[in-house]
């Protein structure tokens, strides 16, 4: 199941051996005990920096290279111990990654390609992680109540989009935002106008970050709500081809925003592809969402009047809301003309 793991110790005795040095000599020279020296070439104790810099100095090794093995070793143990409480292999693990995606779509490097733990090993520092099981914690930092069966994707997924907002420039946020930001969702779905960066713009003028990212094939994500150093976050992905869909993605995640800060603060709030979620949370801002795409009250009078046409409401938005209420069909007439295609 898991693979030998080697310490700097063995290379460094591999090299007195050849060296024809003793462990005397070599101990007395870098400055530590014969026993202390056998027990590191042995792997039983890891090396302090003090000795790194002095086998470093006295053999015109790098520390940096001591060092990696040293730190290489280290990880590697903790995915081996991963891997044996889980009884899969690390071909399997870092294929529950996708790994060959990553390059391609998130720019993952990665140092041995041929080489299956410096691959886990990559995945994990682009995770900014150091041990496999903090991503499979149950209510962990990284995700929160998250259904998804996928959280390898939902992981690598989040660590995007938190790469694309970090550096984004937030004005000032208040609760009163939110009302100018479905104002202005509501203008750009009259008009039939989706722009990212605009989105991206008028979010971050109004105090929260967005990012419009795509997710790994198979990670059925749609969206997740995050507090970054007490300042709101939203991340969907632009999976959607109409306007409603992809509207009613940020407009959910803005009503977690409205009700759901402080408990995003535990971790991100994950909102999956058809989901039919009985979470008090998700509930309410499915509900807020598409009370801002039509107000009850206005909804209420063109269900009962059955007059679809002949009212100020945005149409894409009312369509959304009609089908999924099951007055018309997602084929009708209606629906497709008025929730149309994005760049259609």
């Amino acid at each position: 199941m898991s693979e030998r793991l080697n310490k700097f110790g063995e290379e460094l005795g591999e090299l007195l051996d050849f060296q024809n040095i003793s462990i005397q000599e070599y101990s007395e020279r870098i400055g530590t005990t014969p026993k202390n020296l056998i027990d590191i070439i042995s792997g039983k104790v890891s090396l302090s920096f003090n000795l790194i810099c002095n086998i470093s100095f006295v053999s015109d090794i790098p520390v940096n290279y001591i060092s990696n093995v040293e730190e290489n070793f280290k990880i590697d143990n903790n995915i081996n111990k991963y891997l044996n409480s889980n009884n899969i292999t690390i071909r399997k693990f870092i294929n529950n990654y996708h790994y060959k995606d990553l390059g391609k779509l998130y720019n993952i490097k990665f140092k041995n390609d041929l080489n299956d733990y410096s691959i886990a090993r990559s995945i994990l520092k682009y995770l900014r992680i150091t041990n496999p099981e903090q991503i499979y914690k149950e209510n962990n930092s990284i995700f929160y109540k998250s259904k998804n069966d996928k959280p390898e994707l939902l992981a690598l997924w989040l660590e995007h989009c938190y790469r694309t907002v970090k550096d984004q420039k937030l004005e000032i946020y208040n609760k009163d935002n939110i009302e100018r930001l479905v104002s202005f969702i509501k203008e750009e779905a009259r008009n039939y106008r989706f722009d990212k960066d605009r989105l991206i713009k008028e979010f971050n003028k109004n105090g929260i970050f967005l990012a419009i990212e795509e997710d790994i094939k198979g990670s059925k994500i749609r969206g997740a709500f995050r507090v970054l150093n007490n300042k709101p976050a939203i991340y969907i992905t632009p999976k959607y081809n109409r306007y409603a869909d992809i509207y009613f993605a940020i407009l959910h995640e803005l009503a977690h925003c409205k009700s759901d800060f402080n408990r995003a603060k535990s971790g991100s709030i994950i909102s999956l592809e058809n989901d039919i979620s009985n979470e008090d949370y998700e509930v309410r801002a499915d509900n807020t969402a598409f009370s801002w795409m039509v107000s009850d009250k206005e909804y209420n009078k063109v269900v009962k009047s059955k007059n679809y046409d002949n009212n100020n409401e945005v149409r894409c938005f009312l369509a959304y809301r009609l089908a999924n209420d099951k007055y018309i069909k997602y084929d009708s007439f209606y629906y497709q003309n008025n929730n149309k295609l994005i760049n259609s």
